[in-house]
C-alpha cells in the first residue's frame, strides 16, 4: 500500500513553498500526453499484476450504465455492512452476558484489531495476485464464519474466535470495496466516491439500534447473526458476478488472457508462503499482541503493572519487533511491508496521519459512551444518539469535501489549513467541557464532537487521496492496505493507552471524591461499571463523586489526545502538492 511513478517523483517538492507553484508548460504537456495514452489504450498493462489486469480488463469492456449500476450495488453492500455493524454492536452484550467476566471477552477486542490490522497487507497481496472478486469471495466466507460462531457461541472461547473472524472479514470486505471504487473511479471523482460510500452510516446509526431491539424482542439475539449469515452472501454475490462476467467478456475479446504459472501444487504453496511472508506476518502480530494486550488487561484488573506476567509480555513483545526487523532485513525473500513505497514522503505522511488520528481518537472515545451515559444520566437510546455524532457528522461532511476536491483539484492545503486546526480546536475544547465532573453543558460536548467529525471526515479522505496520488496504478491496493494497517496500529495503541489512563485516573479520583461513609465501597462502584454507578440518584454525594471521576478520566484522555494531534501537522506537511486532474485508470470509469 511498489514504485512511485516517475512523473510524480520528478515534481519539485524540496520545500513546502515550492508545492504551491503551478506545474510548468512542459510538464503539463507531458502529463496530458500520458493521460491521452491511458485513455486510448485498449489493452491491459502487460507487466501489471493479475489483479490489476483483471480490473483493467473489466473497465475496458463495460459501459457507463454498468458503472452506475455497479456503484449503486456497492452502496447497497456498504449499507448492509453498516446495518449489521450497528445491529451487532447492540446485541453483542447479550452474546456474552453469561460469561462477561471471562478474560477472553476483553482479549477478543484487542486481537480483532491487531490481527485484522496486520492482515491488511496480505489482503492487499491477494487482491493483486489473485483478483478483486476472488478476494471478496474468500473474505465473505471468513465474515460469515465469524457470524456463525457468534450465533452459536455458548462460552468465551467460541465467542472470542467468532468475534475475531467477524471483524477480520468485515474489515477485509470494507477494504476490498474501497479497492473496487479506486479501480472504477477517476482520480478527480475518487474522493467523492469514497466519501459517498460512507453515507449509509448516516441512516444505519439510527435504524441499526431499532433493528437490534426488534431482533431481541422477537426471534432473539442469535438470529441477529443467523439471519445475516443467509442474507449477506446474497448481498455480495451480484458484485462478484458483475466483475467475473465482464472479466469473461474481456477474455472472449482477447483483451485479457491469464498465463498459467507452470508451478506444481507444492511449488505454488512454497511460492505463496514467501509472497505473503507468513512468518513476518506472524512475528508482527505476536509483537503487537504481547506488547499491547497487557495494558488492556490491567485496566480490567486481570493483571497489574508490577506483575511478572505483565512485565514479561511487554518485554517479549518489544523484543519481537527487533526479531521482525531482522527477519525482514536478512531472511525474508519478499518483504512483508513494501519499504520502497513506504519511504516515499507522501505515503509515509499519509500513514503517520492515519496512525496519529486513530491513536488520538481512541484516547477519548474508548470510554466516551459510559461518560456520557453516567454524567448526563442518559438512556441507552439517547446515549447512542450522542455517540453517533462523530459517525453522522463525518459521513455528512466527507461528500461535501469530495465535491470540493473535484472543484479545486487539490486536497493538501484544505487539510492543512482547515481540517487540522478544526480537529485541534475540537480536541482542545474537550479538555474544558469534559473536565472534572463534566463541567460543560451536553450541547458543548456535542459541539466538540461536530468539530472533530468534520475534521476527521476530511483528513481520512485526504490521507487516502495522498497515498493513491503517490502510487502508480499497480500499487494502489497496497497503498490503501498500508494506510489501513497504520490505522489499526494507531487505534490499538490508542485503546491500550486509554485503558492505562482509565486504570490510573478513575479509581484514584473516585476514592478521593467519595464521602467518608462510602469510601470503602469504591472498589464495588469501580468494578461494577456504569450499571452499578447509575443506581445512585443524580445529585447525591456518591453520584457526584462518580461524575467527578468520569470527568477527571476524560480530561486526561482529552489532554493526551490533543498532544498527539499536534503530530498531524508535520504528517500533512510531508505530502506533495498533487493535483487530481490526471488520468490513472484505463477504460470506462466514474
Amino acid at each position: 500500500m511498489g514504485a512511485v511513478t516517475e512523473r510524480l517523483r520528478n515534481r519539485k517538492t524540496t520545500h513546502v513553498v515550492e508545492d504551491m507553484r503551478p506545474v510548468d508548460a512542459d510538464q503539463q504537456g507531458q502529463a496530458n500526453e500520458s493521460d491521452e495514452a491511458i485513455q486510448e489504450s485498449k489493452e491491459t498493462t502487460k507487466d501489471a499484476t493479475i489483479g490489476v489486469q483483471k480490473a483493467e480488463a473489466v473497465a475496458l469492456v463495460w459501459g457507463k450504465k454498468a458503472v452506475y449500476m455497479t456503484y449503486a450495488w456497492i452502496w447497497v453492500c456498504y449499507f448492509m455492512l453498516s446495518l449489521h455493524e450497528y445491529i451487532g454492536s447492540n446485541v453483542l452484550y447479550y452474546a456474552y452476558s453469561s460469561f462477561d467476566l471471562a478474560p477472553q471477552v476483553t482479549t477478543a477486542g484487542i486481537l480483532a484489531s491487531i490481527v485484522g490490522g496486520v492482515l491488511k497487507l496480505p489482503i492487499g497481496k491477494v487482491l493483486s495476485l489473485w483478483g478483486r472478486a476472488e478476494a471478496l469471495m474468500v473474505f465473505v466466507g471468513v465474515y460469515v464464519l465469524g457470524m456463525i460462531l457468534l450465533a452459536a457461541c455458548n462460552g468465551p472461547n467460541t465467542y472470542a474466535a467468532g468475534y475475531v473472524f467477524y471483524w477480520v472479514g468485515f474489515d477485509a470486505i470494507y477494504l476490498i470495496l474501497e479497492i473496487f471504487i479506486a479501480d472504477t473511479a477517476g482520480l478527480r471523482n475518487r474522493a467523492f466516491a469514497f466519501a459517498f460510500s460512507t453515507t449509509p452510516y448516516i441512516c444505519t446509526a439510527f435504524t441499526g439500534s431499532l433493528a437490534a431491539e426488534s431482533f431481541i424482542k422477537t426471534s432473539g439475539w442469535r438470529w441477529a447473526y443467523g439471519a445475516f449469515c443467509i442474507i449477506q452472501p446474497f448481498v455480495f454475490a451480484p458484485l462478484i458476478i458483475i466483475f467475473k462476467y465482464y472479466e469473461a467478456k474481456a477474455r472472449r475479446q482477447g483483451i485479457f488472457a491469464h498465463q498459467p504459472s507452470g508451478r506444481t501444487v507444492p511449488q505454488s504453496i512454497i511460492h505463496y508462503l514467501h509472497e505473503f511472508d507468513i512468518i513476518g506476518a506472524l512475528l508482527l502480530m505476536a509483537a503487537f499482541i504481547l506488547f499491547l494486550l497487557p495494558f488492556s488487561m490491567a485496566s480490567y484488573g486481570r493483571t497489574e503493572y508490577h506483575d511478572a506476567t505483565f512485565i514479561a509480555q511487554v518485554v517479549v513483545g518489544f523484543c519481537l519487533f527487533f526479531v521482525f526487523a531482522a527477519w525482514e532485513k536478512w531472511l525474508a525473500r519478499t518483504h512483508f511491508i513494501p519499504y520502497s513505497l513506504l519511504f516515499d514522503r507522501t505515503v509515509l505522511g499519509a500513514c503517520l496521519l492515519a496512525a496519529f488520528l486513530y491513536f488520538s481518537f481512541y484516547l477519548w472515545d474508548s470510554y466516551f459512551y459510559y461518560f456520557v451515559m453516567v454524567v448526563y444520566n442518559l438512556s441507552v437510546k439517547d446515549t447512542g444518539y450522542v455517540t453517533a455524532t462523530y459517525t453522522i457528522g463525518s459521513c455528512f461532511w466527507s461528500p461535501i469535501f469530495g465535491i470540493w476536491i473535484r472543484t479545486v483539484k487539490e486536497f493538501k492545503y484544505s487539510c492543512l489549513f482547515f481540517a487540522v486546526p478544526l480537529m485541534l480546536l475540537g480536541s482542545g475544547l474537550m479538555i474544558h467541557f469534559r473536565g472534572d465532573g463534566g463541567g460543560g453543558e451536553l450541547g458543548y460536548v456535542i459541539m466538540c464532537q461536530i468539530f472533530i467529525a468534520f475534521a476527521g471526515g476530511m483528513l481520512v479522505i485526504g490521507e487516502q487521496m495522498a497515498g493513491m496520488c503517490a502510487a502508480d496504478r499497480d500499487h494502489i491496493p497496497i497503498v490503501l492496505c498500508i494506510i489501513s494497517l497504520f490505522t489499526s496500529i494507531g487505534g490499538a495503541i490508542g485503546y491500550a493507552v486509554s485503558a492505562a489512563i482509565y486504570a490510573n485516573t478513575f479509581p484514584h479520583a473516585l476514592r478521593s471524591a467519595l464521602p467518608a461513609s462510602a469510601k470503602d465501597d469504591w472498589d464495588a462502584i469501580y468494578l461494577g461499571g456504569y450499571t452499578t454507578q447509575m443506581t445512585y440518584a443524580p445529585g447525591t454525594e456518591i453520584r457526584d463523586a462518580i461524575n467527578y471521576a468520569w470527568g477527571y478520566q476524560q480530561k486526561y484522555g482529552a489532554i493526551a489526545s490533543t498532544c498527539v494531534l499536534v503530530l498531524t501537522i508535520p504528517a500533512v506537511l510531508m505530502w506533495r502538492h498533487y493535483r487530481v486532474d490526471r488520468l490513472q485508470n484505463k477504460g470506462v470509469t466514474l
